[in-house]
């Protein structure tokens, strides 16, 4: 039977972005007006958290899809079951805790440098939705996922700023991830030819908010940006990534057991802030909502054009 809207509360978790919801079982199907619902608050603080849920691999991929479809992960021996569930974490799918050179946690650390999901797809992803199984005990130091608002670090840049930024793009390359963390095993053949290198405008233009723009970049598959040499490009990559670091514009979440985080990577980036991965374990699952179109940009056609 469909979960009718009923009791739902919406709490907001920080100035900048983010809100709790209660009174919803993820584990039953949602209802038209509660999938409304959820929707109108995603859109509003971009980051959604449900607490104490209970979800099967397979009702996860069931509420995620009540979103649209669902990405298969191009990697399988990172992925629980199906290729379209991910397995975050430092601990095999068989139950096994990776000692901390185990590629699969390789490629976890990587994921502490701030990025949006699937930036190396031409059609990037739309949301990600992570579920938290094992998580750090309460005192552990690090284990959060960080979060930072590109609309609002967009809004707070120098106009100069802005006009520089404005033609420019960043080629997101899955590839690069081996350039990062030169310990991963290389990508293979079939890897490389479903994700080709993609460039994407550095500025986001999102027709669904009357044009609003974001910055939209990731420091998890590359840390050059185009239009100039390629130290004027790091350079300027170093400067854009502690921009959005600034804590005006971020929320670190604190991960409580069954807690599910549904976030938009549109306008998001995140990262995963490290921990002790040889002694505590986390198990986190996520599904990725595919996007519904390629970047736009100020200079995209049909785009919204230059700014003034």
């Amino acid at each position: 039977m469909p979960h009718a809207l009923t009791d739902v509360t919406i709490n907001r978790l920080s100035p900048a972005l983010g809100a709790e919801v209660l009174g919803i079982d993820l584990a039953l199907p949602l209802d038209a007006a509660t999938v409304t619902r959820v929707r109108e608050a995603f859109q509003e603080h971009h980051l959604l958290c449900f607490r104490d849920q209970r979800l099967t691999d397979d009702e996860l991929m069931a509420f995620s899809r009540q979103f649209g479809p669902l990405e298969g992960f191009p990697e399988k021996d990172k992925t629980k079951g199906k290729i379209e569930v991910y397995n975050v974490a430092n601990v095999s799918p068989e139950g096994a805790h990776l000692p901390a050179q185990d590629p699969r946690v390789i490629f976890q650390r990587n994921n502490a440098r701030w990025h949006t999901d699937s930036s190396y797809r031409f059609v990037p992803s739309l949301a990600s939705i992570l579920y938290g199984i094992e998580v750090l005990p309460e005192g552990a130091e690090g284990g959060e996922t960080g979060f930072s608002n590109t609309f609002l670090a967009y809004d707070a840049l120098p106009d100069d700023m802005k006009h520089r930024l404005e033609p420019l793009h960043m080629v997101h390359n899955y590839e690069g991830i081996r350039r990062l963390e030169p310990e991963m095993p290389p990508t293979t053949a079939a890897e490389r030819d479903a994700f080709p290198p993609v460039a994407h405008p550095l500025i986001r233009v999102h027709p669904d908010r009357n044009d609003r723009r974001s910055l939209y970049f990731t420091c998890n598959t590359s840390r050059e940006i185009g239009g100039g040499t390629l130290e004027e490009g790091q350079k300027l990559h170093d400067w854009l990534r502690e921009h959005v670091s600034e804590p005006r514009f971020c929320y670190f979440h604190r991960w409580r057991p069954k807690d599910l985080v549904m976030w938009d990577n549109r306008g998001l980036l995140h990262r995963a802030i490290p921990y002790d991965y040889t002694r505590y374990r986390r198990v986190l699952r996520r599904t990725t909502v595919a996007g519904g179109g390629p970047v736009v940009g100020p200079f995209s056609a049909g785009g919204a054009g230059r700014a003034t």
